[in-house]
């Protein structure tokens, strides 16, 4: 037992097990509002837009596109605003959230802190889409069957911005060389 305990857990490990164990407990102050469900979105929504904010904070850095450049300062506004938005949101439902990236996607972004010019923009655009449909698709599914109304409603109102995100990475990736 001790042993697999031994591992250490990344950062949005850690939350989804905090609350677990929350979900268990009986002391009302520690008791997390809502389902286990319900807490793993919150906690995913929180790595991706960690990463998000994390990648475009390179592709400022280090892109030579200025449309990816402009793309990524709106990834810094739009998450930003939403991850402030999640963190009031978690704590009045007792949810522990992630305080940094995930170990799957520190990976991605140590792939990507090694590409330069081109090769990091078209790589840096491939990763948004591929993170923006996976986000769309769990942010639709709460939007739709989620059981918390704040959550639910968290979700409804940024699907709208996830997918023109998606679109508007999408239409830069046809114009990368």
């Amino acid at each position: 037992m001790i042993a697999c305990n031994a591992q250490e857990k990344d950062s949005k490990e850690l939350a989804d097990s905090i609350n677990q164990t929350k979900d268990t407990v009986t002391n009302s102050a520690d008791i997390i509002t809502v389902r286990s469900n319900e807490a793993e979105f919150a906690t995913n929504a929180a790595d991706a837009g960690l990463v998000e904010m994390e990648l475009a904070h390179l592709a400022i850095e280090k892109s030579v596109s200025k449309d990816l450049k402009s793309y990524a300062s709106m990834m810094l506004k739009d998450h930003g605003a939403a991850n402030d938005e999640l963190t009031t949101l978690a704590k009045s439902k007792n949810i522990a959230l992630p305080t940094a990236i995930s170990t799957e996607n520190q990976k991605r972004r140590d792939e990507l802190i090694e590409k330069n010019g081109s090769e990091f923009d078209k790589k840096y655009a491939s990763l948004m889409e591929e993170e923006h449909v996976k986000v769309l698709a769990f942010m639709e599914h709460q939007a739709r069957k989620g059981t918390d109304p704040d959550l639910k409603a968290f979700a409804a109102k940024n699907v709208p911005v996830i997918n023109s995100h998606l679109n508007a990475i999408r239409k830069i990736k046809k114009t990368l060389k």
